[in-house]
């Protein structure tokens, strides 16, 4: 899996996910880019999942624990780009209650206009 990070607009990082998003490395390549935007004080994170082509249990399981971090540290993460299979897999499993879906990541960015930005430590 490929992890490309963007700023979408000015304190919006927007992470597109490209390949599968399964147990394995493609969990831990997730994990260790939310480290680096906790590490680096970001409050506001669109995952663009448009791209990936599978989603296995492990990789739900990833992006719940991720939502769960950033929202602990003070941000707020949406999703954007799901495909059919991804969002039927959200709402099979209730995440789609606390993991807020977009189109895509502008729609996804936009969301948070309505929030004022946390102050960066």
């Amino acid at each position: 899996m490929e992890i490309i990070r963007k700023e979408l607009k000015p304190g919006i990082i927007v992470l597109e996910l490209a390949g599968p998003l399964q147990i394995g490395v493609e969990c831990k390549r997730l994990e260790l880019a939310f480290d680096q935007l906790i590490h680096d004080k970001h409050t506001r994170a669109v995952i663009d999942l448009s791209r990936v082509t599978k989603l296995d249990s492990a990789g739900l399981g990833k992006l719940v624990n991720c939502f769960s971090r950033f929202k602990t540290a003070g941000g707020m993460l949406c999703l954007a780009g799901t495909t059919s299979m991804i969002d039927g897999v959200l709402k099979l499993t209730h995440a789609d209650r606390f993991l807020k879906s977009y189109p895509d990541a502008l729609k996804a960015s936009e969301s948070f206009l309505d929030m004022p930005p946390s102050p960066r430590a």
